[in-house]
């Protein structure tokens, strides 16, 4: 028994030296002699370094999950800091505001096969303003060439405001209530045949539905489906995204199942549902999962309207809206952004991604951009809705516009190294094969890349020198080296050393195939 007492403390003894040193169990193996009378305890340790496994996405440096050192070059210098690009407003806003525009909640696609620009948004009518107010909505539709210039097509369809002069594509299923559009991004096995999906409010009519058009002009009725049921209808943009890793659509919203009384802050929190079938009712069961903190309490920005989001190369990438309460109720767009749809990151600076207009500009007092952005060349495109009037503002002061912010492709954070250099270290990568492409600005300086394993030695025959210098500043500088081809190291585990000669910005990298990058 003294023996076994012996064997079995030994044990835990290296267990608990083993947690010590990060030796996962799942990466290790222990050997313990379980004979009576034996004392020796044999640990074979087999334990590997982490490594990351990347695919052929732009992965991004918002975050450090990529990185495992950065630093200046020279001795007390400033390290590499991350920087964050909000997108700037074009010169020529609002690109819409027009007499029978009274439009929200934005959604734009890009329809190469018709070559136009596509925005369904919901379009407002306050029917009396005696107490209580009441309103009925509508999808609206609008069309443009290069995305600038924008027309409202007389579509005639339907009654609103009286008429059948209007833009009017959809009244929902009872006759008047479709709000909060949002158009879905999803994969082509979950359109039903549609080129478009949208989701849409009914004013508590009958909760959440689905719907599929092919033209974004006409919606079909027969396609037309509650997810949830009739006394779940949160009143605001609920983005439904599809994330390809966990294989679940994820859906941000509120819990107004829980957390009610009107314009009263406890429902106005971003909520979290998932479920694996989309066109199906939904259990609806919403987790918050981001509340105001002390930095929004000091801002007196502490609700929150609401959270459109997308899902890009494995980040859902929140367009916050914190909401000021009481006498100011000015709304902007923040960036917020997390890798597992639950745990959800914010720049401590709190920094804005659409920020309201200064003086007397038409978006002064709220400005609510919508997640899903549209590529174009180089540039991501964001539309907003802006006002002058803050949210409980006369409806004179609320007439909206239309914005447009433009952004460097993958641009939202770079790091950037100070005037005298710096270094980026990442962890170790799981090669996915190609040739290695960074976004990065070297206009002021140069760019080179190392390729080490673990140990941050070279890599067997692979060229032990930096690569050859990037310079000038493209979304798609192609990484070469003299005597070796990164494709070739596919499967294997590397870390990229990328070395920052004077003053370079670093957005992102790309392991990509073939003539992808080109």
């Amino acid at each position: 028994m003294r023996k076994e007492s012996l064997s079995l403390r030994s044990r835990r003894e290296w267990l608990k030296t083993a947690g010590a040193l990060g030796l996962g169990a799942a990466a290790s193996t222990v050997a313990m002699s379980t004979a009576v009378g034996e004392v020796d305890a044999v640990a074979v340790v087999t334990a590997q370094p982490r490594v990351l496994t990347i695919n052929h996405d732009p992965q991004f440096f918002v975050d450090d999950y990529l990185v495992d050192n950065r630093w200046g070059i020279e001795v007390r210098s400033v390290p590499v800091r991350r920087i964050f690009h909000p997108p700037k407003k074009d010169e020529r806003n609002p690109i819409i505001m027009e007499d029978g525009f009274n439009g929200y909640y934005l959604n734009v696609v890009r329809d190469d096969r018709a070559g136009l620009y596509r925005m369904v948004y919901q379009e407002y009518w306050e029917i009396s303003s005696i107490h209580p107010i009441k309103y009925t909505y509508a999808t609206a539709y609008a069309e443009s060439t290069d995305g600038i210039h924008w027309k409202l097509p007389r579509i005639g369809k339907y009654m609103f405001k009286d008429t059948r002069d209007n833009n009017i594509v959809m009244l929902g299923p009872s006759g008047g209530a479709a709000e909060c559009q949002v158009l879905l991004d999803l994969p082509e096995e979950e359109r039903h045949g549609y080129q478009y999906v949208m989701g849409y409010g009914t004013l508590g009519a009958s909760g959440i539905h689905l719907i599929g058009s092919q033209d974004g002009i006409v919606w079909d009725p027969a396609s037309d489906v509650p997810i949830t049921p009739p006394n779940y209808n949160p009143d605001h943009p609920n983005s439904i995204v599809w994330d390809p890793q966990r294989r679940k659509f994820v859906w941000f919203t509120r819990a107004t199942n829980i957390y009610s009384g009107g314009d009263s802050g406890p429902r106005r929190r971003v909520a979290r549902l998932e479920h694996s079938k989309l066109w199906e009712k939904w259990p609806v069961f919403p987790e918050n999962i981001l509340i105001p903190d002390e930095l929004d309490e000091k801002s007196g920005h502490y609700y929150f309207y609401g959270m459109p989001t997308r899902y890009h190369a494995g980040i859902y990438w929140g367009f916050l809206w914190p909401y000021a309460m009481g006498l100011k109720e000015d709304i902007y767009t923040e960036l917020a952004f997390s890798r597992d749809g639950r745990s959800f990151q914010r720049f401590s600076e709190r920094l804005r991604l659409i920020d309201l207009g200064t003086g007397n500009a038409w978006d002064r007092g709220m400005v609510l951009g919508l997640a899903r952005w549209v590529e174009v060349g180089d540039e991501w495109w964001f539309y907003y809705s802006g006002t002058a009037g803050v949210h409980d503002a006369i409806d004179k002061d609320r007439k909206p516009g239309v914005g447009l912010a433009r952004l460097r492709k993958e641009g939202f954070v770079s790091l950037r190294s100070p005037d005298v250099g710096g270094a980026v270290v990442t962890h170790p990568l799981r090669w996915s094969g190609g040739k290695l492409y960074v976004n990065a600005d070297a206009g002021q300086g140069e760019l080179t890349v190392r390729v080490t394993g673990y140990d941050r030695k070279p890599i067997a025959n692979f060229d032990p020198q930096l690569s050859l210098p990037v310079v000038g500043n493209s979304i798609r500088h192609e990484v070469k080296w003299k005597d070796g081809d990164i494709s070739d190291l596919k499967g294997q585990a590397i870390r990229l050393e990328f070395s920052m000669k004077d003053k370079v910005d670093l957005y992102s990298f790309r392991a990509v195939l073939g003539t992808e990058g080109a």
